[in-house]
C-alpha cells in the first residue's frame, strides 16, 4: 500500500478495542492492522483503554500508545482535549462524538444513524445523547468517514452535510476468516462449548434491531416442518434481550435455541465454519460485517434487503424481507434443502468477500488524512 504524503502526526481514539463493542471495535482493530501495512513515515498516537489495542500494531515503532479513562464524560470532555493540546497532532480521528475544543483537524467516523431512525432500540438517555451530540459533531468536524454508501447518503440527508465532506471506507473480513475443515471446527466447539450439530448460526449483539424475534419465529416454522438443525445465537446480550427469551419460551424452543454469549476473536471463525447456514436478518445496519465474515468463511449466507446489507452482500448472499417472517423462513428452508443453491452461495460469497481488504480500507483513510 503506497502513500505519497509526507510524514504526519496522527492521533486515533481506539477506546472501543477490547470492550466487546462489535463493529465499532472491529473498525479500529482493522484500521490499526491496515496502517501497519502502510510503509509511510507517519507517526501515530493511539489513545486506548484496553491493552488489546497494542496487539494490533505488532510492535511497530511508529505507534505510541497513551491510556485514557473509560468513563465517556471524562474521556471526551477532559482527557482527550487536554492531551491533544499537549501532543499537537496534525490529524485526530475518533468516532461519533468529537471532543470539545479540539485544536487540530478532525476526522470522525459515523458508522450509521440507527439512533436517529430507531431510538426505541436504545436506552432513552443514550438515544437522546447520541441524537444531540452526533448531529453537532457532523456539522463541526473537518471530515466524516463512514462504512457504506448507504450511510453516507443517510448522514448527508439527515444532517444537511455536503456529500463531499463524507468519505466511504469499506471494512473487510480479517484474514482469520477463511474456509476451514468443518469436522475439526465442530469437534472444537463440541469440546469447548458443548454444542451439538448441525446448526444454523447468527453472530452479533443480541439486541432488538438485529430482528431476532422474527428470526426465532421463522426458525419455529422450520422446526414444525421437521428441520432438525439447532439455532445458535452467538453474541453479547443487550438490554432488550428479555423479550427474545420470552418469545423463545412462548414458542417452546428452549432446547433448540442456544445462546453462547460473547465469542472470542480466536473462536469466531470456527463458529462460522462449523455452521450449515448463516442468517443475519437485521433491520438496520451501517455495514453488517458478519455477512462479510460468513461469506469469506465459505458459509451459505442469508441477509436482509435494505440499509447497507445488500450493498455489502452483492450477489454473495440470499436476500430476504426482514419484516416478513415467511420470507426469512422460506429462504432458510430453501438453502438447507438445496445442495446446488448452497454451492452457488458459497462460491458467490467467497468471490464477493475477496473484493474487500484491510489494505484498501486503511488506504482510503490515509487518503482522507492526507487531504485534510
Amino acid at each position: 500500500m503506497e502513500h505519497s504524503a509526507r510524514g504526519m502526526k496522527i492521533a486515533i481514539d481506539v477506546h472501543s478495542i477490547g470492550t466487546q463493542a462489535g463493529g465499532n471495535e472491529t473498525y479500529f482493530r482493522q484500521l490499526l492492522r491496515g496502517l501497519t501495512l502502510d510503509k509511510s513515515d507517519h507517526e501515530y498516537t493511539v489513545f486506548y483503554i484496553h491493552p488489546a489495542a497494542m496487539e494490533e500494531t505488532r510492535g511497530d515503532p511508529r505507534f505510541r500508545f497513551v491510556a485514557i479513562p473509560k468513563t465517556p464524560v471524562v474521556r471526551i470532555g477532559l482527557t482527550l482535549p487536554w492531551k491533544l493540546r499537549l501532543l499537537r497532532p496534525h490529524i485526530f480521528h475518533c468516532q461519533y462524538i468529537q471532543p470539545p475544543f479540539t485544536a487540530c483537524k478532525t476526522v470522525v467516523t459515523i458508522h450509521d444513524l440507527a439512533h436517529e431512525h430507531y431510538p426505541e432500540f436504545f436506552h432513552p438517555a443514550e438515544a437522546m445523547r447520541m441524537k444531540r451530540m452526533v448531529r453537532s459533531t457532523a456539522k463541526k468536524t473537518g471530515h466524516i468517514t463512514t462504512v457504506s454508501e448507504f450511510s453516507a447518503a443517510d448522514i448527508a440527508k439527515r444532517f444537511g452535510v455536503p456529500r463531499e465532506k463524507i468519505s466511504v471506507s469499506y471494512l473487510a473480513a480479517s484474514e482469520e476468516f477463511h474456509p476451514r475443515e468443518k469436522e475439526w471446527c465442530q469437534e472444537h466447539l463440541a469440546r469447548k462449548y458443548g454444542l451439538s450439530f448441525p446448526f444454523i448460526l447468527y453472530v452479533g449483539r443480541i439486541q432488538a434491531r438485529k430482528n431476532l424475534l422474527r428470526l426465532v419465529e421463522a426458525y419455529s416454522h422450520l422446526r414444525r416442518q421437521g428441520v432438525s438443525e439447532k439455532l445458535v445465537l452467538a453474541g453479547k446480550q443487550d438490554w432488550q434481550a428479555e423479550k427474545l427469551l420470552a418469545k423463545i419460551k412462548e414458542l417452546r424452543l428452549e432446547d433448540s435455541v442456544v445462546f453462547t454469549g460473547y465469542i472470542s476473536w480466536d473462536d469466531l471463525p470456527v463458529f462460522y465454519n462449523a455452521a450449515e447456514l448463516f442468517v443475519f436478518p437485521s433491520i438496520f445496519e451501517g455495514f453488517g460485517l458478519p455477512v462479510l465474515e460468513s461469506m469469506a468463511s465459505g458459509v451459505p449466507t442469508i441477509t436482509s434487503f435494505g440499509s447497507s446489507l445488500e450493498e455489502v452482500a452483492g450477489e454473495g448472499a440470499l436476500l430476504v424481507d426482514p419484516l416478513d417472517v415467511g420470507s426469512i423462513a422460506d429462504a432458510m428452508q430453501k438453502v438447507l434443502g438445496d445442495r446446488d443453491l448452497r454451492g452457488q452461495l458459497i462460491e458467490r460469497g467467497l468471490r464477493r468477500s475477496a473484493q474487500f481488504s484491510v489494505q484498501k480500507f486503511a488506504g482510503k483513510l490515509l487518503e482522507v488524512y492526507s487531504t485534510m
